[in-house]
């Protein structure tokens, strides 16, 4: 997959016909896996080339110079699902105030027509473009007709009574309902992080841990939950063009089995204002961590974090804790892969 982070050296007169697809597409969730593969269906239909345009940062952060809403994806984890689910180009650009005032019009006349020359554009029923979230759908659909591209609306997706919405995995995950997040994303909570140095008190209890900083945002509740963690083997290449990125994935590497703390380890802190951190235990593995990027698929809690009496009783917790999750993720209820147009997404 080609990424590109400017639009200025993309030249879309060596191209196939673009058909495009535009959203935040944060968490890349059911309702965006609709909108994507359209595009990918699309593209094979009229020899096209399948792509998806997004941003960097949120607009909502740029437009209130807020923290919120958190990240579900961070920008590699959205290129990774994009380049599973078969897109074949991403532009990846920054969301600028000046880019926030252009007006739907001006929005699709200089980037899609202009810029991109556009032969389809795909949206979400409730998307929206330009300064004030003016263009919707239906200014897309007249603008298209005016200007001579294809454009194509997907609806919604429900899961039961509620249409699948990143606001709603967001609010599930950070509540702890883990298996609603599941069934919203069409995979299970995993999310990115780099291994960093820890206090090293894991090792001493029997149990060595890798601290993580995650990519992402939205964790769920402290506590310890099972989970399978990989090392990553996304790779994005600098083209001879500098906005130009190549992003490729090597043959996946083994998943381990694993229990995660994410908290505040009060058996060792008075305080209860230090920052939660994730730290995962593998099973059965062996081998340095530090400076890698991993991959962490998280299933439901097994309990809320604790505080022990000391190193012993926490000793024999994390034992009782590492049978527990090995059995939950070893058995039938602990599924792994979500398949989309027979290919696995995780």
């Amino acid at each position: 997959m080609r990424v590109w982070s400017r639009l200025e050296g993309y030249s879309s007169r060596r191209k196939a016909p673009l058909v495009l697809s535009l959203g935040n597409f944060d968490g890349v969730h059911l309702g965006h896996q609709e909108i994507l593969k359209r595009v990918i269906e699309r593209a094979k239909e009229i020899k096209g080339t399948a792509a998806a345009l997004t941003f960097h940062e949120h607009p909502q952060r740029v437009l209130s110079q807020s923290r919120e809403p958190g990240l579900l994806t961070s920008n590699q984890h959205r290129l990774l699902l994009f380049h599973k689910i078969g897109i074949k180009i991403c532009f990846l650009l920054h969301f600028t105030v000046p880019f926030s005032k252009m007006t739907p019009k001006e929005f699709v006349e200089e980037i899609l027509l202009r810029r991109l020359a556009v032969k389809e554009v795909h949206l979400g029923y409730n998307a929206h473009f330009g300064v004030g979230r003016k263009g919707d759908s239906g200014l897309m659909r007249q603008l298209a007709h005016q200007y001579g591209f294809g454009f194509y609306e997907t609806n919604s997706v429900k899961i039961g009574e509620e249409f699948v919405s990143s606001t709603l995995i967001r609010n599930a995950i950070r509540v702890g309902d883990l298996e609603k997040a599941r069934r919203l994303l069409g995979r299970p909570l995993n999310i990115f992080a780099s291994v960093v140095r820890g206090s090293g008190r894991g090792r001493a209890l029997g149990f060595p841990t890798a601290n993580l900083r995650p990519h992402s945002e939205i964790l769920p509740p402290r506590g310890v939950y099972p989970v399978r963690v990989r090392v990553s083997s996304y790779h994005l290449k600098v083209l001879t063009n500098r906005d130009e990125l190549e992003f490729s994935v090597e043959k996946p590497g083994e998943w381990f089995l694993g229990v995660l703390n994410f908290g505040i380890r009060p058996t060792f802190s008075v305080s209860d204002e230090s920052e939660p951190i994730p730290e995962v235990h593998l099973i059965n593995f062996s081998g340095n961590l530090y400076g890698k990027t991993v991959e962490v698929v998280f299933y439901p809690r097994l309990r809320e974090e604790k505080t022990f009496s000391g190193a012993r009783e926490l000793s024999q917790a994390i034992e009782r804790d590492v049978v527990e999750a090995k059995t939950y993720l070893e058995s039938s209820g602990a599924s792994l892969f979500t398949k989309l147009g027979g290919e696995a997404i995780l």
